[in-house]
């Protein structure tokens, strides 16, 4: 259960940009937040974030992190 709330400000466009690319991944535009915040740190190589990810979001969120590591493999 989430008990705390986080808040930003955002223009117009990044507001509209935010809900489209949400509404794409089928996803409300929290859940769009989060996963891409966990999905940087996990490319960061933050394990932690992994492991919220697949508890908290779930396999929309795994899916998306899956498609974003093949679009941008890291290099080795």
């Amino acid at each position: 259960m989430k008990t705390t709330m986080m808040q930003f400000r955002v223009n117009d466009e990044e507001k509209a940009l935010i809900e489209k690319c949400a509404k794409k991944e089928g996803m409300t535009v929290s859940e769009y937040i989060r996963a891409s915040m966990l999905m940087s740190m996990v490319m960061d190589g933050e394990v932690q974030a992994l492991k919220i990810i697949g508890r908290t979001i779930g396999m929309k969120a795994m899916d998306a992190l899956s498609r974003r590591l093949k679009a941008h493999p890291t290099a080795d």
